[in-house]
């Protein structure tokens, strides 16, 4: 009996040699299990859903058997290393007979995160807003989050699109994508939608950030869109230049927003003098005023111009900016007049 246990630890030692592990000592007592403390260093491939991971875990092709006796050393800052499949840990206990190890010790060793750049094709793409998610690129996955920094200058995220990729790699060779940057897209030209239209609402959001319906189309607008205001400001009844990505719905997800200048033989614009009838109870003048018997609609968008005099009922006004179908006017501009 004593031989055979001899001759299974004398084989123990001749795998690990083998397979480039190392034996720290071999203890003798005895021991069904062999009683060899072990030791080596491998990747995690699963674990138990157990509090504290207690139970096997996968290490390097080895079972590992985890009690709550077992001391597991792991970084509590984002320096070091956590219990993770993936994580690269050194393993101290016990060998079995079978090659199983019963874990004394386990230290999670710190990531070297490999800094990576490549470039590929998008294969595949989440269905969530703003394309967080795993992506396929090139044939590798490509895990993007809020923090992503997505470039859309050369064209639009699709399908087909060629991109470069910035990011840290994983030990199974996946990367969390820092930086992406679309370098071309499958259409031949920068693959963008255009619309061109009237804005029928806005979100009451900061920046304007939210849905807008544009010519009857919902036109969605984020912290990125560009939005420029040049030839006049944001405001309902503007007209206004489109740029984007096309849903499947048919709305866009907008990059660019340019209010467009309106000529002077456009019919949706509106001109009216007359006198002040009525104002609204807002100490920025914004609200429903009255003009010559015609409602006139004023936000905070409205540029107030009032160099000749104050705004007060009776005074006369130049107002300029888009009708509605019902005659009233969404003002852009009004004008004080002497």
């Amino acid at each position: 009996m004593k031989f055979r246990i001899l001759s299974i630890a004398a084989l123990a030692v001749l795998v690990c040699s083998l397979t480039g592990l190392s034996v720290v000592s071999a203890n003798h007592d005895g021991d069904d299990h062999g009683g060899g403390e072990f030791e080596f260093t491998g990747t995690v491939q699963s674990l138990p859903n157990t509090p504290g991971f207690i139970g096997d875990w996968m290490v390097g092709g080895k079972i590992v058997h985890v009690t709550s006796a077992t001391r597991i050393e792991q970084e509590d800052d984002h320096e070091g290393g956590h219990v993770a499949v993936g994580a690269t840990v050194q393993v101290e206990g016990t060998l079995r007979a079978d090659g199983s190890v019963d874990a004394t010790e386990i230290e999670v060793k710190e990531a070297e995160e490999a800094e990576v750049t490549f470039k590929g094709t998008i294969m595949s793409l989440p269905g969530t807003t703003g394309f967080i998610g795993d992506w396929m690129v090139g044939g590798k996955t490509v895990h993007v989050s809020s923090a992503t920094r997505i470039s859309q200058e050369d064209g639009p995220v699709v399908v087909g699109a060629l991109v470069s990729v910035e990011g840290a790699q994983r030990a199974d060779g996946s990367i969390d994508a820092t930086r992406i940057e679309v370098l071309s897209n499958p259409g031949g030209d920068d693959g963008r939608n255009e619309l061109e239209g009237v804005i029928q609402s806005l979100p009451n959001t900061t920046g304007f950030i939210g849905d807008w319906v544009v010519s009857g189309r919902t036109v969605h607008v984020t912290s990125a869109t560009i939005i420029e205001t040049e030839h006049g400001a944001v405001a309902v009844g503007a007209q206004v230049e489109v740029k984007g990505t096309l849903r499947g719905d048919g709305s866009i997800d907008a990059a660019k927003i340019e209010v467009k200048a309106n000529e002077q033989d456009d019919h949706s614009v509106a001109r009216l003098k007359g006198s002040i009838q009525s104002l609204p109870h807002s100490s920025d003048m914004s609200g429903d005023w009255v003009v010559s018997t015609t409602t006139v609609h004023v936000t905070s968008a409205t540029r107030l111009q009032n160099e000749h005099g104050v705004f007060t009922v009776g005074g006369r006004v130049k107002v300029k900016g888009m009708q509605r179908a019902d005659g009233s006017i969404d003002a852009r501009m009004i004008k004080s007049r002497d």
